[in-house]
């Protein structure tokens, strides 16, 4: 065999050797969110020719995953993580990829800002039929919120503090309130919320907002 066959081969079994492993130019990874909580689900990507498509389990067998950051994730090792933070902020994460076949190893660093997201509905009816009776802001559960609930006249109605607000409907004397708008300012011990001031309309049949 020639100098240049044997040269040839080597090639030729040099690339089948390495095919289906070097697939990848870079790994990245993207964000979602909770609105009820402070967590951040990352989702590690897989970045090969200027296109950008999501790892799965089955690159587990392929490639070793590694996150980290501001806090350890709750879960570790896997294309996916999910980190818990008490308090919104701008936090710093960064995925390492490892491709068993060559050792080669992709890193990303990330910062991501969680905002704490409050979600406060218009419209309740507190008629214990068992459908939207009570007036609940969503938000973390973990900063405390007070929220201050006025009639049309600018009378203190309702007045409470706590990480979750519920009312189901009674003034401050225990009496059910008058259907009709009532005006809410509500505040939060984060200095990254801000003040949050609406009308709240109270029915006495859920038919009347259909």
């Amino acid at each position: 065999m020639t100098q240049t066959k044997r040269l040839f081969y080597i090639l030729f079994f040099l690339a089948g050797s390495i095919k289906g492993y070097a697939q990848i130019d870079a790994v990245t990874f993207g964000f979602s969110t909770t609105a009820a909580s402070f967590e951040v689900r990352c989702q590690a990507q897989k970045i090969s020719a200027g296109d950008t498509t999501a790892f799965n389990l089955s690159d587990t067998a392929d490639y070793i995953f590694s996150w980290s950051g501001d806090t350890q994730p709750f879960e570790n090792n896997l294309p996916s993580a999910s980190y818990f933070f008490d308090a919104a902020g701008t936090y710093t994460f960064t995925l390492e990829v490892t491709e068993k076949a060559s050792t080669t190893l992709y890193s990303e660093t990330k910062t991501y800002t969680i905002l704490d997201t409050l979600k406060i509905p218009n419209v309740f009816t507190p008629n214990n039929d068992g459908v939207n009776d009570l007036f609940i802001v969503e938000s973390n559960g973990v900063i405390p919120l007070e929220i201050s609930i006025f009639s049309r006249t600018g009378t203190l109605i309702f007045k409470t503090k706590a990480p979750i607000i519920v009312w189901d409907g009674r003034n401050t004397s225990g009496s059910m309130v008058s259907p009709g708008t009532y005006y809410y300012v509500l505040t939060s011990e984060d200095p990254a919320v801000e003040t949050q001031k609406g009308f709240i309309h109270v029915f006495s049949d859920a038919k009347q907002y259909d």
